[in-house]
């Protein structure tokens, strides 16, 4: 039930609506107070969600008698309605460019946000605007957990195999940790000079997903499930982080030194 509830609720059902619906294909024709007290709503609040039901097409009422029933439509009905989200999505994604362009005028000049001492994101996409800022860097080094099964974008090799194309100057040092860490970095490492990785020892844990150092700018990022990400700007952190960092490198072994001492 709850599956069925959560796909109507995908067809711009509220929860309500959802649970009469579902009720009355169960029930078959019902009065207004039954069916309210069915799903434990008040009869004037159920007469509001029938009226919008019988707008989308999914029950009708009956006179039957001297009793007012209502009644669910053939569960095909529902097909117009997902005809209808289609329709939307097409009109959405066609009109998304202009939509961007018009935002975009409307929008402040970023420069002083992206200058904030402190910078809070949350979920994937935000992510991956903090790589593509680092990415416009000089130098960035950073500490990646690797994990093939929840990637940060469905093709990292041709993101990073992008960026360092784009920019010229780009030099990339990655510590590499993670269950799948072993067989990920060669697939970058094989289309440029300007990327190097070294593995971090298994007894080390960190519980943050990424951390990038670049540009006076050290981002702690957890994308995974949702996480939350930050970005901190200060030139006395970003010059320890980056003076650990290169402490730390020069501890670890290469790749193949490391693969021989196994």
């Amino acid at each position: 039930m709850e599956k069925l509830v959560d796909y109507l609720k995908q067809l711009d059902l509220s929860d309500v609506e959802a649970k009469l619906y579902l009720t009355l294909l169960q029930t078959g024709p019902a009065s207004v107070r039954d069916l309210a007290q069915t799903i434990d709503i008040k009869r004037t609040t159920a007469y509001f969600y029938i009226d919008q039901l019988v707008d989308k097409g999914l029950i009708m009422k009956l006179v039957k008698g001297s009793k007012k029933l209502v009644a669910a439509n053939e569960p095909e009905n529902l097909k117009h309605l997902v005809e209808k989200k289609r329709t939307q999505a097409i009109s959405v994604k066609e009109n998304f460019p202009n939509i961007i362009n018009m935002l975009t005028n409307i929008n402040p000049v970023q420069s002083n946000i992206n200058n904030a001492d402190i910078r809070f994101y949350k979920g994937t996409t935000n992510a991956r605007k903090i790589y593509e800022e680092a990415f416009k860097a000089n130098e960035v080094r950073t500490y990646a957990r690797v994990d093939k099964k929840e990637p940060l974008w469905p093709d990292n090799t041709a993101v990073f195999r992008d960026a360092f194309k784009k920019n010229k100057n780009l030099k990339m040092w990655e510590i590499i940790y993670g269950a799948s860490s072993t067989a990920v970095s060669e697939d970058v490492n094989d289309n440029t000079d300007r990327y190097f990785y070294k593995f971090l020892p298994n007894h080390l844990k960190l519980s943050s997903e990424d951390i990038l150092i670049y540009e006076n700018k050290v981002a702690v990022i957890n994308f995974r499930g949702g996480g939350s990400s930050i970005v901190l700007q200060s030139a006395d952190f970003y010059n320890n982080f980056k003076e650990l960092f290169d402490f730390m490198w020069n501890l670890i072994p290469d790749p193949e030194k490391a693969q021989n001492r196994k």
